[in-house]
């Protein structure tokens, strides 16, 4: 996967891309239900996209940022997705394995961190310690080991993950307070207010697909 995101302004540009307000009806489609689809579409970028999912990555680039700097190395930037299969599982090879309680994944061609915004503290970690292991290694070589490990090894069997599991409890050790305050105070509230935000926009939508069926089974008839 190649998510072509190689600095901030690579980030912001796919934010920018990815943004519902791209699908904004134009003014002549307004009226007939137009208005009420574009205050969905706003209730998304509002409610979910813009200020909780943007606040969690910022909280964990800060989380992150500490750690860096005490290394000598650039942080990797996040990226937080609500889609929930995110992990570090190859699809059909060690399905249903523990690499479904990393919460996220690793891009060291990008220096990307996806992450699951339900994540714990150890998934930021174990994820991070990937980001250094690819540094230490050469970013070119990590993907070609990580490619060959993931096609011949299950999960937990593959060095990248070894190591990664180790350096993670060392992470934990010489983690700040400040870092888990971030996570406590920052993260986990900005987790529930999506949770919240999620349901009530489905229910929005629910209401405007219940609309166009229900136009749907009257023209049918006609």
């Amino acid at each position: 996967m190649d998510l072509n995101i190689r600095d901030n302004d690579g980030i912001n540009n796919a934010r920018e891309l990815l943004s519902p307000t791209q699908y904004l009806l134009p003014g002549f489609m307004s009226g007939s239900g137009g208005d009420f689809v574009n205050r969905v579409i706003m209730e998304i970028e509002n409610s979910i996209l813009k200020p909780p999912l943007e606040d969690i990555e910022n909280s964990s680039e800060g989380i992150l940022e500490g750690l860096a700097e005490n290394m000598n190395i650039e942080k990797p930037r996040i990226m937080t997705t609500i889609n929930p299969p995110i992990n570090e599982c190859l699809e059909y090879i060690d399905k249903d394995q523990q690499c479904q309680l990393i919460m996220g994944k690793y891009f060291a061609d990008e220096s990307v961190i996806l992450i699951n915004y339900k994540f714990d503290m150890n998934t930021l970690l174990h994820l991070f310690a990937h980001h250094v292991h690819a540094i230490e290694m050469g970013r070119t070589k990590y993907v070609r080991v990580r490619k060959l490990e993931e096609l011949r090894l299950p999960w937990q069997l593959r060095p990248t993950e070894i190591m990664a599991m180790h350096r993670t409890a060392h992470l934990v050790r010489i983690l700040s307070p400040r870092a888990w305050r971030i996570y406590n105070e920052e993260i986990k509230p900005r987790i529930r207010d999506i949770e919240e935000k999620i349901s009530n926009v489905r229910l929005t939508v629910s209401y405007l697909e219940k609309q166009v069926e229900h136009t749907f089974n009257e023209k049918r008839h006609i």
